[in-house]
C-alpha cells in the first residue's frame, strides 16, 4: 500500500503513468508498504499463466528475494524508475522509505536495480546519475549506494509521522534495531533472486512502471 499523500498521474504520452507526492513527505516516512491485499504470485502460478494476463504481471509485478512476484493492488504497480531514487527498501524488509524530503508535486521513484530484473531495460530517468541501461546485475553496483540512502534515513522514522506503520508492525525488532545500529540493516544484496531466463518475459522499456 502506498502512502496516502501519493496518487496516480499522466508522466508523459511516451512513459505513461507514474505515482506523485499529493503533500510534502519528509526523509524517513514510508513510503509503500506490503499489504494483505497485495497479490504474493509463486512461480509456479506466475509461469503457468497465459495472454494477455501474462504480459500483465510481467509488466505491473516485481520479485522479491523469495522469487515470488508481488503484484500491488494500488497505484504502487506504477511507480517508476531513476537513478537517483527517493523511495529505497531495507533489503529484504518488505516495504520502502522516503530517503531524502519529497516536495509535492514530485514523482515517488525507486531504483528498478535493486529489484530481481529479468531482462535489461533502457532507462529516459533524465537524472544527472542515468545509468542509461539498467540491468539484472545492477544490485552488486547500486546496493551500497541505496543501503547507505536507507540506513541514514532510518534514524528519521520515529520523529515523523507514518500512516502505513500498521502494515510493519511484523518487523518492529528490525526497524528498532535499525534505528539504533543502521549498520545491522539488511543490505538489498540479501533479497537477490537467481535471474529467470531472459525468454520468460516481453522486453520492458524507457522508465516502465512496476
Amino acid at each position: 500500500m502506498l502512502h496516502p499523500a501519493i496518487d496516480l498521474k499522466l508522466v508523459s504520452p511516451d512513459i505513461g503513468y507514474g505515482v506523485f507526492a499529493t503533500q510534502d513527505i519528509p526523509k524517513g516516512t514510508i513510503i509503500w508498504a506490503l499489504d494483505p491485499l497485495d497479490q504474493i504470485i509463486d512461480q509456479g502460478k506466475a509461469k503457468a499463466m497465459k495472454e494477455p494476463s501474462e504480459s500483465v504481471l510481467h509488466r505491473y509485478s516485481w520479485i522479491n528475494g523469495n522469487g515470488d512476484r508481488i503484484l500491488c493492488w494500488d497505484f504502487g504497480r506504477f511507480m517508476n524508475h531513476s537513478c537517483e531514487p527517493n523511495s529505497v527498501g531495507p533489503g529484504k524488509l518488505e516495504f520502502e522509505i522516503a530517503v531524502r524530503d519529497i516536495k509535492a508535486g514530485e514523482e515517488v521513484v525507486c531504483d528498478y536495480g535493486s529489484f530481481n530484473l529479468e531482462e535489461p531495460l533502457d532507462c529516459a530517468c533524465g537524472s544527472a546519475q542515468c545509468r542509461g541501461r539498467i540491468s539484472p546485475e545492477d544490485v552488486d553496483n547500486v546496493a551500497p549506494k541505496l543501503d547507505a540512502l536507507v540506513r541514514a534515513a532510518f534514524r528519521e522514522i520515529p520523529n515523523v509521522t507514518q500512516p502505513l506503520w500498521n502494515l510493519v508492525q511484523k518487523y518492529r525488532l528490525q526497524i528498532e534495531r535499525g534505528i539504533a545500529q543502521p549498520s545491522h540493516l539488511p543490505s538489498l544484496i540479501e533479497n537477490r533472486w537467481p535471474r529467470l531466463p531472459v525468454a520468460a518475459a516481453p522486453a520492458r522499456q524507457r522508465r516502465a512502471s512496476r
